[in-house]
């Protein structure tokens, strides 16, 4: 794997929080998320996250700290909006992070009946270019089994009516908060395969 740094300007991206293009959109929210909240239960949202939270530490652990810390500019993937194509693998770590603690949270306060959490836009989950490629791994492998533990003793079926709303597709109960995690994770696992494969 080359290690030599490709020099490019800064793109020119969609404002964070521009979101998916509508069909993309209208797809995810009447069709595919949909379908993964009937079929996927409790332990099944929880093996999925696992695994994919299994398969970005394999990939990241393979990176030096410099890889971690190259950003490269990707195509947008399905579910990954146009501000989010130039990351560095440490960031697409750090942006993980700071959703799964925001999920977490959402999660354990619904399964107790309701969240005082404030509703928060994509752009306040963007991270930050500078971040530390040395602690990042561990952050991340951290939040991941805080989540899964906490998550695992939720009873996210007790209160279905008690919702929060996504930025994109509106209220979720804490069960689809909770699929909902493992199919994010899967976006940016893919997101740090393109990456890995520009360096």
């Amino acid at each position: 794997m080359m290690t030599e740094t490709k020099s490019i300007s800064e793109p020119k991206l969609a404002a964070p929080g521009a979101g998916l293009p509508s069909l993309e959109w209208a797809i995810a929210k009447y069709i595919l998320l949909p379908r993964l909240f009937k079929t996927r239960g409790k332990s099944e949202a929880l093996a999925y996250f696992a695994k994919e939270s299994e398969k970005i530490m394999i990939l990241s652990n393979k990176l030096n700290v410099p890889m971690l810390a190259q950003r490269r500019l990707i195509p947008r993937l399905r579910g990954l909006e146009d501000s989010s194509r130039y990351y560095s693998v440490a960031m697409t770590l750090q942006h993980l992070v700071i959703v799964n603690d925001s999920i977490r949270r959402v999660i354990k306060d619904l399964s107790g009946g309701g969240t005082k959490l404030v509703p928060k836009g994509t752009a306040d989950f963007k991270p930050n270019p500078s971040v530390d490629p040395e602690s990042i791994l561990s952050s991340f492998d951290q939040m991941s089994q805080q989540f899964l533990q906490e998550a695992a003793a939720a009873n996210i079926d007790a209160f279905p009516q008690a919702t929060f709303p996504h930025p994109w597709f509106g209220p979720f109960n804490a069960h689809k908060w909770l699929v909902l995690a493992g199919s994010h994770q899967n976006i940016h696992r893919h997101q740090i395969e393109e990456i890995i494969a520009e360096l």
